[in-house]
């Protein structure tokens, strides 16, 4: 079978599965296994494909109809322009995402202070650290989740990219000792009745871990603000990835706590999707 052939028969295979972006997808694995270019497979289409090399394919394309995500099955994904490793038990950086990391930079550029400390808490695979730590090299990350998976996974994805980071296993603040100017969190926000309701790739691979956000999604805001400002310096922000409809509950929580400026920001969908404030202790006593 030629290249073409075979990316052709991928592409349908996943069609009757009700894969989305079928073509993308086929042809991506494709690229993956093979280590070929766009350009090159381009150039080269016509050429036939090994035996071994196309059951290799079609076992990928078999795992690919079962709804296994496509990041699980080639073991990376981008974010914020890098390559991240990505792993199953852990969650998949999203690029809705960006939006909280964009926020973030756009605040520590302001906020005059020299070498600020940053708090990636929930970290999942790192992705929100560790980039902010490749696009503002002047501040110190530290990272924490409760997950064995997500810890080996962040260290994994910080030493490839070369991002000098402090690593934690932490069920939330239990094992984090210091006071941070930027507390970032996109915490599990999912309501435990709508995860059945998801995608396949996401309800029956993902972990439940950093999905469930309890039966209103809320249980880890509540959890976090309750504890946020003995981990917050004077005029410190937390951010907050958020789902599209929790913004005014949030909002309420960071208000009840002492906070202000708040604002929500929306993401390139125009759903809202981050909450961030600002808190100072001594305005508050």
């Amino acid at each position: 079978m030629k290249i073409y052939e075979l990316i052709r028969f991928g592409i349908e295979k996943l069609k009757t599965c009700d894969v989305p972006e079928a073509d993308v997808d086929a042809e991506l694995l494709w690229l993956h296994i093979s280590g070929m270019d766009k350009m090159k497979l381009l150039l080269e289409k016509q050429q036939v494909v090994s035996g071994d090399m196309e059951q290799a394919y079609l076992d990928l394309i078999e795992k690919r109809a079962k709804r296994i995500p496509l990041q699980y099955l080639t073991g990376t994904t981008g974010f914020m322009g890098m390559d991240f490793y990505t792993a199953e038990g852990v969650l998949i950086p999203r690029m809705d995402t960006e939006v909280l990391v964009m926020k973030a930079l756009e605040l520590m550029h302001g906020c005059n202070v020299n070498m600020p400390k940053i708090l990636d808490l929930c970290c999942g695979s790192g992705c929100i650290g560790i980039s902010i730590k490749k696009l503002f090299d002047k501040c110190h990350v530290t990272l924490a989740d409760i997950s064995d998976e997500a810890i080996q996974l962040t260290k994994k994805n910080a030493e490839s990219l070369g991002a000098i980071c402090s690593i934690v296993k932490s069920n939330l603040f239990e094992d984090i000792d210091d006071r941070y100017d930027f507390i970032i969190s996109n915490p599990p926000y999912i309501e435990s009745d709508v995860i059945e309701t998801l995608m396949p790739e996401v309800k029956d691979y993902e972990p439940r871990l950093a999905l469930d956000g309890s039966k209103d999604g809320l249980l880890f805001y509540r959890s976090i603000i309750c504890d946020v400002t003995e981990y917050l310096k004077d005029n410190g922000y937390v951010l907050f990835e958020i789902g599209n409809n929790q913004a005014e509950d949030v909002q309420h929580l960071l208000v009840d706590a002492g906070f202000y400026n708040i604002h929500v920001i929306q993401d390139l969908g125009h759903n809202d999707r981050v909450v961030y404030g600002q808190y100072n202790g001594a305005d508050t006593l």
